[in-house]
């Protein structure tokens, strides 16, 4: 499998929107890999996980088609993981797709309800999938299976992904898992090759709010894994889906820090084959 990061920041972008802080200064200064968009990834160059504001970008710079890409998983229904404006443009007149055309959009019912009230058009080309947390389902050579966040009150997932070789768990929006997420992965013996774990907040040790990780979270959400079976010393730990708000959070500063505690560190474009 390939999971390739398409953006890797928070909803405000690093550096962030009308910011004038320290770390979105140096950001913008070293330029590269410290430069940031709205988090957003592809499985094989075939599956998309979530549709932010920042997905015809992402296309351009990466050479993604998205009349190649029939399926997407969203996590939740923020903007910076859903920006269902973009489909209006399935709509006659703005784009031409083939007439078989569909792309499959899978979510909660909470995404259910902000795609329902897209106009009636933008159906022709679009299709909504509602899936429940738990519960597998197929999606073409892909296992996919939606595990509940812990990131506010809006059925929020995380996601599972198998080809039947490789297994994979895309960790974001959450804070550490819940429990019924940990039960449910130790049930059913899941075992990871690559684990993507949200470092919103940057180094901090411990924050004072739930919803999100540090690297503080990233570590002991890591050692319950390895206490559990869930990975082991050959599973690849990428930490990803930044804020300017972290300490220490630039890519040149973070760097070297998660690496102490054996961590990688996405950055936009980043491709990892496992």
């Amino acid at each position: 499998m390939k999971l390739r990061y398409l953006g890797t920041a928070a909803a405000e972008g690093y550096p962030a929107m009308f910011c004038d802080c320290e770390n979105c200064r140096k950001a913008l200064k070293l330029k590269g890999k410290n430069i940031r968009s709205r988090s957003q990834a592809i499985v094989d160059d075939s599956l998309l996980i979530d549709f932010p504001c920042d997905t015809y970008y992402h296309c351009q710079i990466n050479g993604i088609n998205l009349h190649d890409i029939r399926n997407c998983l969203i996590t939740h229904v923020h903007k910076d993981h859903l920006y269902p404006v973009d489909f209006l443009y399935f709509k006659k007149g703005f784009s031409h797709p083939a007439p078989d055309f569909k792309l499959n959009l899978y979510g909660s019912e909470d995404v259910e309800k902000i795609i329902s009230e897209l106009p009636e058009a933008v159906f022709t080309y679009l299709n909504f999938v509602k899936i429940y947390p738990f519960k597998p389902f197929k999606l073409g050579k892909y296992t996919v299976t939606a595990l509940k966040a812990y990131h506010g009150t809006e059925n929020p997932f995380i996601y599972a992904v198998s080809d039947g070789e490789k297994n994979m768990l895309y960790g974001h929006d959450t804070d550490i898992f819940r429990e019924e997420t940990w039960e449910y992965m130790i049930k059913n013996k899941m075992h990871f090759d690559l684990v993507s774990l949200d470092c919103t907040e940057g180094g901090y040790e411990e924050l004072s709010y739930h919803g999100h990780m540090c690297l503080g979270r990233n570590i002991a959400c890591r050692d319950r894994m390895i206490k559990e079976k869930l990975i082991d010393e050959k599973t690849v730990v990428v930490l990803n889906h930044f804020s300017h708000n972290g300490i220490n959070s630039v890519y040149t500063d973070f760097l070297p820090i998660a690496a102490e505690k054996g961590f990688e560190v996405s950055y936009d474009g980043m491709e990892i084959d496992f």
